[in-house]
């Protein structure tokens, strides 16, 4: 399956313009884990880590 990574669609993420294992967001500040990242299919992502989870850029944008 094709598709996009969800953390780059999320409004927590700091330098999706990075490559992958460089990427940094709200929950992870020091690197979002690559098993996040590789299986987050499988992980709805409501709480990734310290209460932050996914959020939709697109969603704020339309507000």
């Amino acid at each position: 399956m094709i598709g996009s990574f969800k953390c780059r669609r999320c409004k927590h993420i700091k330098n999706a313009d990075q490559k992958i294992d460089e990427w940094k967001c709200d929950a992870y500040p020091d690197g979002i884990p690559e098993m996040k990242i590789c299986f987050i299919t499988h992980d709805p992502c409501i709480d990734c880590n310290n209460g932050i989870g996914f959020e939709s850029a697109e969603q704020q944008n339309n507000n």
